[in-house]
């Protein structure tokens, strides 16, 4: 009773060329869901034949009905079905319509979900992106310029990016992705599959051979632990290396991702625990390089040349409670190649090579030390450098208590040695000053030079002298030059004290002139010695420092000027 559209499917009239490119997209999706279910209806019938066989029925059933429930292709044929036929004037058409969204109804909260899932991997591989262009070389030129192993940017958020990938894994990009990445790598692949068998077989008849040797019960289960870590250790040292070697490769920082993540990208089971293991041998190496650097060491520091080089060599050293496996598979991957795709490689690069750099410089210090106390006869000239070298060591991170102790050792001889010879250069001079004091004081009849010699005598004894000898020879010459000033005539022009100058002032009440300006100022203040010499006297006050007389030793109560 209307005019309806004679077309089997009805489109908007701006929109008229979009049917030629619908109805071959339906007959493309038709063809495809058909070859589908050929290959589908194949696998079920070999399923139930081996069900038939012995097999679980049930379990077959509702895997076929599970593997039906969500197909991309045939939810987008029927969205497509219905969203061109939704207004079509051909019965039949409608029919379809209704059946393909019948059909939508349970699938449709999947496929909303396999979308979200889309989403997450898509926003992680954009924040990778923009991550990559920005913090990225950011990073990179700060590693630069420090000189550090700055590991790659890009490496780690495509990293994080496969993690996102590998939590989603029914993505509709999770198996394009993963057969990616295995088919780049495949070669290499099978190679590392292949060693980490030969590792477990290796490692498996290691295990029978102990038990088949071992003792009771208690060191069979020993035995089995040890063989675990054994396995452990064996399984990282082979994987490691070929993870390197990935991480380059694919530009993915394969060591950032789980253990589980990794087994499930390259489809590996032996490749368990291998994170772990890595993660904890940059732990040990990293705990070792910050024990080092403490002011103090700590218990099972790695503070002596012998300890240090044993820990390198894959050896654990006495006192230091580190697993042994742990430090062997840490000595054999620190021969592997630097990769800077892997955070993992950076870190522990960087840790192995301060302790290697540390020991060398330890070994050299040690090497300086060994070739100074190597000398039989050490002198007082070697002893700027035994004391550098002693101080050194002290302040060193190394722990060398036998070096030390030598160093300590030579220098006290050095020093015993210097004394002794000292001791007896000053017993000679000591004795000869003392043959030239007695001679000089012998001579009855003296002069002007005998006067000026006994002055440098006392000189000399008041300088080298530190005894009781001081004493005694200082009283018998000061005794003789006031003997002798007292009874010469320059005595009555030179003070009695510092034989030097004219004598200038009077002491009171002796009325001797005896001294000079300088001698008395020099136990004066300044302020004093103005005041004398303004008003030409000073009067000594009680609690002054007395002034004595130089010719009769009285003490003056005056000074006047002459």
């Amino acid at each position: 009773c209307f005019d309806l559209s004679s077309t089997p499917y009805l489109f908007p009239r701006d929109a008229s060329r979009m049917r030629p490119l619908c109805t071959r997209i339906l007959a493309e999706l038709q063809q495809s869901q058909a070859d589908e279910g050929e290959s589908k209806a194949e696998g079920r019938d070999k399923k139930r034949e081996r069900a038939a066989n012995g097999g679980d029925k049930e379990s077959v059933v509702k895997g076929a009905a599970k593997e039906e429930e969500c197909v991309p292709s045939t939810v987008i044929q029927h969205m497509l079905n219905a969203a061109l036929g939704f207004n079509s004037s051909d019965l039949d058409i409608q029919q379809s319509v209704e059946k393909s969204v019948t059909a939508l109804i349970p699938v449709l909260p999947a496929f909303r979900d396999q979308c979200r899932r889309n989403q997450a991997v898509l926003t992680a591989m954009q924040v990778e992106e923009e991550e990559k262009n920005g913090e990225g070389v950011r990073e990179r030129r700060k590693g630069e310029e420090e000189g550090e192993a700055t590991p790659s940017h890009t490496a780690m958020m495509r990293a994080k990016a496969v993690g996102t990938l590998l939590d989603h894994p029914k993505s509709s990009f999770s198996t394009l992705i993963y057969d990616n990445i295995r088919a780049e790598i495949e070669e290499e692949l099978e190679k590392m599959r292949a060693e980490l068998r030969e590792a477990e077989a290796k490692i498996a008849q290691e295990r029978r051979e102990g038990e088949e040797t071992g003792g009771g019960e208690g060191e069979e289960g020993s035995y089995y632990l040890e063989s675990v870590r054994m396995q452990a250790a064996a399984r990282t040292k082979v994987a490691v290396p070929y993870l390197l070697s990935f991480s380059s490769e694919l530009e993915i920082d394969l060591l950032e991702l789980s253990n589980s993540h990794l087994c499930s990208l390259l489809n590996v089971d032996e490749l368990q625990l291998v994170t772990a293991e890595a993660e904890g041998i940059l732990s040990t190496v990293t705990a070792h390089r910050s024990r080092i650097e403490e002011t103090e060491a700590p218990p099972g520091c790695l503070r002596s040349t012998s300890a240090l080089s044993s820990f390198l060599k894959g050896t654990v050293p006495a006192g230091v409670n580190d697993d042994c496996f742990t430090v062997q598979a840490a000595s054999a991957l620190a021969t592997s190649e630097p990769c800077y795709a892997s955070k993992w490689r950076c870190e522990f690069g960087e840790a192995w090579e301060y302790l290697a750099s540390t020991l060398a410089r330890w070994k050299e210090l040690e090497g300086r030390i060994s070739k100074a106390l190597a000398k039989e006869e050490s002198t007082a000239a070697d002893y700027p450098l035994l004391s550098s070298l002693l101080d050194e060591l002290l302040s060193c991170d190394v722990t060398n208590e036998v070096a030390a102790t030598a160093l300590a050792d030579r220098l006290h001889f050095i020093t015993n040695q210097s004394t002794s010879r000292f001791d007896e250069s000053y017993s000679r001079d000591k004795e000869e000053l003392g043959v030239r004091v007695k001679k000089a004081l012998a001579k009855e009849e003296v002069n002007e030079e005998d006067f000026a010699y006994l002055k440098k005598l006392l000189d000399e004894v008041r300088t080298e002298c530190s005894d009781d000898a001081k004493r005694e020879w200082q009283r018998a010459i000061s005794d003789r030059l006031d003997q002798i000033f007292k009874q010469s005539a320059a005595g009555r022009d030179t003070c009695g004290k510092c034989y030097s100058h004219a004598a200038s002032l009077r002491c009171l009440p002796c009325s001797h002139v005896s001294i000079c300006e300088e001698c008395v100022a020099k136990q004066l203040s300044s302020q004093e010695v103005d005041v004398m010499k303004k008003m030409n006297f000073h009067i000594v006050k009680p609690d002054d420092t007395p002034i004595e007389c130089p010719y009769c030793q009285q003490a003056a109560a005056y000074i006047s000027l002459h």
